[in-house]
C-alpha cells in the first residue's frame, strides 16, 4: 500500500482558483481530515437533519446514484461528528443540463453522472453538510475532488442561504452566468486554472461557439497476471517505482513473496502502467504493493487497481482487509473504507513510516465454495465465470483416438 497514485496537492484543491482564505486555512489543518464512503443509515440521518432547513433529495434518488457511481457521497471524518459531502460527478450530458438549468438536484439521473472509473466534465456539490465545521472539512473536501478530476475541471455549487451566499463568495465562487452566458442565478462556479476569465468570456459571448473536440477518454483496463509476459511487466512497472523513485534496494522491493501472490496489472490505451498485489492469511487479505508509473499518475487507474482487487478477493470470500499506509496515503485508502487500527502507533521500515489500516466488509453476493460447479475452481485467476481451458478440452476429439493414431502411424513406419 505504498505507491502514491497522485502526489500533487494532496490536501489542496489543485488546480482550481479557490480564494487565498480557502488555501490558508487548508494549510492551517493540522491533522487533514479522512473521507469514506457513507453508510445508509447516516445518509438518512443528514437528509432528515438538513432537509429542515433546506430543499435536499430524497433518499430514492440518493440510492439511484450510488449504484451509477457508489462514492458520490461521503463521510468526511476527524473533526468530532462527521461531515457529510454529496457531490454530482457529471458527464457532458449533465454539465450542460446544469449549464443550462434543466439538472433537477431532486431527481437527478444515472445518465448524468460518470462511473468511478472516469473523470468528469464537471462536479455539483450536490450537498455539504458540514454543520459549524466547514473550514475544518476543507481538506477532506480538497482531497475528495482533486482526486477526482487530478487535472482540474469546473466545480459549481448552489447557495440555499444567505449565509451560504457569503460563504460561498469568501470561498471564490462566482455567478455561473458570469462565464456561461444564459446560466442560472443562482448556480456559482470556480474555475481551474488556464481556463478564460470571466471577463474575457463574456466579451467572447456574441461570437459564434465552435465545437471543441475532447481528446477521448484513456481506456484502463486491470486484469490479473496469469503468464510469464505478465510477470514481466509488472515487475517492470514496480521496479520503475519503487527503485528508480523511492530508491529500494531490490532485496527490498522483491522480498520472495510475489511467487505466493495474487497480482493484477493495468495498463492504460494498452501499455503496462500500474499493478498491485494481495496475500492470504487465514480470515483477512493483505493488500500492498500498489504501483502506477509516474506519467500515469493524474488517471483513474490507483482507484481502479484498488477496487478491482478488493472485488476479486471477494468473489474468494473474503470480507476482512488490512495493509501498511505510508503517512501520507492514509486518506487515499480511506475513500475505500479503510479505517487506521485503533491503539496502533506508526512504525517504520525501507526509512519510510506507516499506519496500520483495515476494512471490514462482505463477501461477494455469490462467492466461490464448495458445491459450486466443480468447474469454477480450475478457472483462471479472476475468470470464473467463463468456461476455462479444462472445460473447452470436453469439445475437443477423444485423446484416445490420437493416441490409437499415433500406433496406426508407427506399425506402417515398420
Amino acid at each position: 500500500m505504498r505507491a502514491e497514485p497522485n502526489t500533487r496537492d494532496s490536501y489542496s484543491f489543485g488546480r482550481l482558483r479557490f480564494s487565498d482564505t480557502v488555501e490558508r486555512t487548508i494549510a492551517r489543518s493540522p491533522i487533514p481530515p479522512v473521507s469514506r464512503p457513507a453508510t445508509d443509515a447516516e445518509i438518512e440521518s443528514v437528509l432528515e437533519r438538513a432537509g429542515r432547513l433546506f430543499p435536499v433529495a430524497p433518499m430514492s434518488a440518493v440510492i439511484r446514484m450510488r449504484e451509477r457511481n457508489p462514492g458520490v457521497v461521503r463521510m468526511i471524518e476527524g473533526l468530532g461528528e462527521p461531515a457529510m459531502l454529496a457531490y454530482l460527478p457529471l458527464s457532458e450530458q449533465g454539465a450542460a443540463l446544469l449549464v443550462e438549468g434543466r439538472l433537477d438536484g431532486r431527481n437527478p439521473q444515472p445518465e448524468w453522472i460518470i462511473a468511478e472509473n472516469e473523470v468528469p466534465a464537471a462536479i455539483y456539490i450536490w450537498m455539504a453538510w458540514t454543520p459549524g465545521k466547514l473550514g475544518r472539512a476543507l481538506p477532506g473536501m480538497a482531497q475528495i475532488f482533486s482526486s477526482l478530476s487530478p487535472e482540474g475541471c469546473p466545480l459549481f455549487s448552489r447557495a440555499s442561504t444567505e449565509h451560504s451566499v457569503r460563504i460561498h463568495t469568501t470561498m471564490g465562487f462566482q455567478p455561473a452566468a458570469n462565464v456561461y452566458p444564459g446560466a442560472p442565478e443562482w448556480l456559482l462556479v470556480v474555475l481551474p486554472e488556464g481556463e478564460m476569465a470571466p471577463v474575457a468570456k463574456a466579451m467572447a459571448a456574441p461570437a459564434p461557439k465552435k465545437s471543441v473536440a475532447r481528446p477521448p477518454a484513456p481506456t484502463i483496463e486491470v486484469r490479473p497476471v496469469r503468464s510469464f509476459e505478465d510477470m514481466a511487466m509488472f515487475f517492470a512497472v514496480r521496479s520503475s517505482t519503487y527503485i528508480s523513485e523511492q530508491f529500494c534496494l531490490y532485496s527490498e522491493e522483491f522480498d520472495g513473496n510475489d511467487f505466493c501472490a495474487t497480482h493484477l496489472i493495468g495498463f492504460i490505451d494498452g501499455d503496462p502502467a500500474g499493478c498491485i498485489r494481495l496475500r492470504y492469511f487465514g480470515d483477512f487479505v493483505k493488500v500492498e504493493r500498489l504501483a502506477v508509473r509516474r506519467e500515469y499518475r493524474r488517471s483513474r487507474l490507483a482507484f481502479k487497481l484498488v477496487r478491482e482487487a478488493l472485488s476479486l478477493a471477494r468473489q474468494k470470500g473474503f470480507r476482512r482487509f488490512y495493509g501498511h499506509a505510508r503517512l501520507d496515503l492514509v486518506p487515499f485508502w480511506a475513500m475505500f473504507g479503510f479505517r487506521e487500527l485503533a491503539d496502533r502507533g506508526t512504525f517504520k521500515f525501507a526509512d519510510v513510516e506507516y499506519r496500520e489500516m483495515e476494512l471490514d466488509g462482505e463477501a461477494d453476493a455469490n462467492p466461490i465454495g464448495i458445491g459450486n460447479d466443480p468447474m469454477v475452481t480450475i478457472r483462471p485467476e479472476g475468470a470464473w465465470g467463463v468456461p476455462g481451458p479444462l472445460e473447452l478440452s470436453n469439445l475437443r476429439p477423444s485423446r484416445a483416438a490420437f493416441f490409437q493414431d499415433m500406433r496406426t502411424v508407427s506399425r506402417a513406419a515398420h
